[in-house]
């Protein structure tokens, strides 16, 4: 059996082609929302939206601010309606008047989504930046994410095609709907925003899963059955590095030493047996200097998150983390089995464990360093370390109240709630400022109405509602010229 059609792909045919929901099963995976990869199959509608829109002025509003003053209680928390609730069955309505946009968050730059309307009357999810980007009118991505319809949760399709600043961050690049030719799909680009001299331009006709090289002058991606490397100098052209006809096209990822390519290959097949597994994954290192690529490990399931953040490489380039297990190059797991629920801390060889009563962090092995206090295990928990390493922020349990955060400080080990985020069921994005100083949060309500909201990193701070009608995609660091 051929490997199934990215669910990435599925997504964005859905963006472009109707505004019906895909319902996804959820898997034991490291990064929630996540769909399982055991035989994904999902209908593509026969009717396609046409037509570009042109620019117009962003319709994500300000609101005023709104100061918790209460504390979480002790009744049991209900369950994150997004995981298990329909979605609304109505778009929800767009602003009828533009209003300012608030001040950009200092050396902070904010990717959102937010709908647009062509004079035709159509709207669009367009790209957007706060503060603004000049380059992006210019380059008319209003339609990057397609057409305004109530499928608007994109937390899902960001899991895979999220836009990722180079390493030295003066780079950005930015997936959009992937090409899809035989529904007639027409992607919208994959864009490079140079932040720094204010240039925007298309490197690829669809939009692709990519990851930087260490250097920040070239890309890898995934097309088909062939690994690529692209570099970013004008008129460059795609570089095939590696071919298999099993190749699932989300994971592929450049070392930060820059000395290997992660790829993943996976072949379902009739199970020998009741109990036997279907599906063979093989990942594989394909060397970045022109060699042959070398068969890590191999991996018999019956099923396994399929998201990109499934495959991902520790800082130091030394251990590979693969669908819960966790490889060394010489293609020894270290991981016990058994240990779901994992991501690399950001700025050491080591994991946090969310998928748990309390989330803790530990070693590549397994042996657990620090424990979470204070939190409970939900099944939408999001997090986020400071910039500086010292801090974890996180999501809680919903209350009556709304959604707490909190932060645990990796040096003391204590945890302090800081503030509550009214009126909202879940978070889909937590993030920090540059400077450490706010968290930034983008919420969903269960009924079609996302926001983006700011809260003082510390007890007692203003928790305020920053974008009405604005879905947080990511926050990087805006380079000082």
């Amino acid at each position: 059996m051929k490997k199934p059609t990215s669910i990435s792909r599925l997504l964005a045919i859905y963006l472009v082609y109707t505004g019906a929901c895909v319902l996804l099963t959820m898997a034991g995976c490291s990064s929630p929302p996540t769909a399982s990869i055991n035989k994904p199959t999902a209908a593509v509608s026969s009717t396609a939206t046409t037509g570009a829109p042109t620019t117009n002025a962003p319709t994500a509003t300000p609101l005023a601010t709104t100061t918790a003053t209460s504390t979480p209680g002790t009744a049991t928390p209900s369950a994150p309606a997004h995981t298990d609730t329909p979605p609304s069955t109505s778009i929800p309505p767009l602003p009828t008047t533009l209003a300012t946009l608030p001040a950009p968050i200092a050396n902070t730059l904010l990717l959102y989504t937010t709908p647009v309307v062509d004079p035709s009357g159509q709207a669009y999810w367009a790209f957007r930046t706060l503060p603004p980007l000049p380059q992006l009118a210019a380059a008319g991505l209003d339609n990057l994410y397609g057409p305004y319809t109530d499928f608007s949760d994109f937390s899902l399709f960001f899991s895979d095609f999220r836009p990722q600043p180079s390493p030295d961050g003066r780079m950005l690049l930015v997936p959009g709907l992937a090409s899809y030719p035989e529904h007639g799909v027409e992607g919208t680009g994959t864009w490079l925003v140079d932040l720094t001299a204010e240039t925007a331009r298309r490197l690829l006709p669809g939009g692709v899963s990519a990851t930087w090289n260490p250097a920040g002058d070239a890309i890898t991606y995934a097309d088909g059955d062939t690994l690529f490397t692209l570099s970013t100098t004008p008129e460059a052209t795609p570089q095939a590095i590696f071919q298999h006809p099993d190749l699932w096209d989300i994971y592929a990822k450049w070392s930060p030493d820059g000395r290997w390519i992660a790829a993943v290959t996976g072949l379902m097949h009739k199970p020998t047996g009741e109990a036997q597994p279907d599906l063979t994954l093989t990942y594989w290192l394909v060397p970045t200097d022109g060699g042959p690529a070398r068969e890590l490990a191999q991996r018999e399931t019956y099923v396994a998150g399929y998201s990109a953040s499934e495959v991902s490489w520790s800082l130091d380039g030394q251990y590979l983390l693969a669908h819960t297990r966790v490889y060394d190059l010489a293609g020894n797991q270290l991981m016990p089995e058994g240990i779901g629920g994992l991501d690399w801390l950001p700025d050491r060889p080591q994991l946090i464990h969310w998928a748990t009563e309390r989330p803790r962090i530990i070693t590549v092995t397994g042996e657990e360093i620090a424990l979470v206090e204070q939190s409970t295990y939900h099944s939408t928990l999001n997090w986020a370390l400071s910039n500086d390493g010292r801090h974890l922020a996180f999501s809680q349990p919903r209350t009556d109240g709304g959604v707490p955060l909190a932060i645990f400080d990796l040096e003391s080990g204590e945890t302090q709630i800081v503030g509550i985020i009214p009126n909202v069921i879940y978070v889909s994005e937590l993030r920090w400022s540059e400077d450490d100083a706010k968290l930034i949060a983008g919420t969903g309500n269960g009924e079609g109405r996302y926001d983006i909201w700011t809260l003082e990193a510390q007890p007692g701070g203003a928790v305020e509602r920053l974008m009405e009608n604005a879905e947080l995609i990511e926050v990087v660091a805006y380079p000082v010229r």
